[in-house]
């Protein structure tokens, strides 16, 4: 799932650099000459500034400053605790769909500031934009979701939160896979659990150890503006680089073991989120609903177990889990 770092090379099929040792990674990500790239590798020269940095970045972090975080994680840490208490015991439930999509579409209306009225029609949008994620060219699904992305924008044109549609987007699309993800790490890892739940303390310092381990973006695009080189990658003007954050995030040189969990690990450099001026501007919204709801759920059901191995989808640069089944409680019935 995780492919071994190794020294930069470039991939003849993809026409790009690939870069998969956190060191170089890191450096591409901090280089100036290397502008972000759509997933397809499409230009972002529209969104952003003459020095690559988002136009709106520093309107969008004042409005998702640590004073805003922290009330809305009050108002949503309750509703994690009332979603979990809805769930039925006695059979399997999707931790996915019946928990994390839900939770994240009420989060991404409460950071917006959207009508409760609009939460069906919104929901609707941001999935179909979602479903298009690694669909290939000529799939039915590209145009299904630019139409969607385009209702989005002018849906939530003038709202309080500047990049509306990307940002409801993140919250309620890719927030909710990002927790599955977390959630079937843990599963997989019980005693770390159980630390986690025994020692909330911890919380700080595992939160970046769950995104190192188990964040869902594979890899990202740069393009070079003029010549650029990094490690073996000796990259002219107008060469693509794809930077592969999972792999980068699993280097033996920079982590011990880094394909076992450890929540006690002291993790500072993870890239999960990006780094440097390229770092994941919701990142602090996304380390606080990583904590939030996944100490809601392991505080109320510290028994609860996958009912099955989770089925992964891959592309666009991403990987997770298409659903997460569990038995909420140990003595909960497998059957139909």
């Amino acid at each position: 799932m995780h492919p071994q770092p190794q020294p930069a090379y470039f991939d003849e099929a993809r026409g790009a650099w690939v870069l998969s040792r956190h060191r170089d990674v890191t450096e591409a990500l901090r280089e100036p000459r290397l502008w972000p790239l759509a997933a397809g590798g499409e230009d972002q020269a529209v969104t952003r500034d003459g020095t690559g940095r988002f136009r709106l970045r520093g309107p969008v972090q004042e409005a998702l400053s640590s004073a805003h975080v922290a009330a809305w994680q009050a108002s949503i840490e309750p509703l994690a605790y009332s979603l979990l208490d809805g769930l039925p015991r006695d059979r399997p439930v999707d931790l996915l769909a019946g928990f994390a999509l839900p939770w994240c579409l009420e989060f991404a209306l409460l950071v917006l500031g959207a009508a409760p009225s609009d939460r069906g029609r919104l929901s609707a949008l941001g999935a179909q934009v979602f479903a298009a994620t690694g669909a290939p060219d000529g799939s039915p699904l590209r145009p299904s979701a630019a139409a969607a992305t385009a209702e989005l924008e002018r849906l939530l044109a003038g709202g309080q939160m500047p990049m509306g549609e990307p940002t409801f987007v993140a919250l309620s699309q890719t927030t909710p896979r990002l927790l599955a993800s977390v959630w079937t790490a843990l599963y997989s890892h019980p005693a770390e659990a159980e630390r986690l739940r025994a020692s909330p303390e911890l919380w700080p310092g595992a939160v970046e150890e769950l995104l190192r381990y188990a964040g869902i973006v594979r890899g990202i695009w740069r393009q070079a503006r003029g010549s650029v080189e990094i490690g073996a990658a000796k990259m002219s003007d107008g060469q693509r680089a794809m930077l592969m954050l999972a792999s980068a995030n699993r280097d033996s040189e920079q982590w011990v073991e880094p394909d076992r969990l450890d929540v006690t690990r002291r993790v500072t450099s993870q890239l999960a989120l990006g780094a440097g001026r390229h770092s994941c501007i919701g990142a602090g919204l996304v380390r606080m609903a990583v904590t939030v709801a996944t100490q809601a759920l392991f505080v109320r059901f510290p028994t609860a177990r996958p009912c099955s191995e989770p089925q992964w989808r891959t592309g666009s640069g991403y990987c997770f889990p298409a659903s997460l089944p569990v038995l909420l409680c140990a003595n909960a019935r497998t059957g139909s």
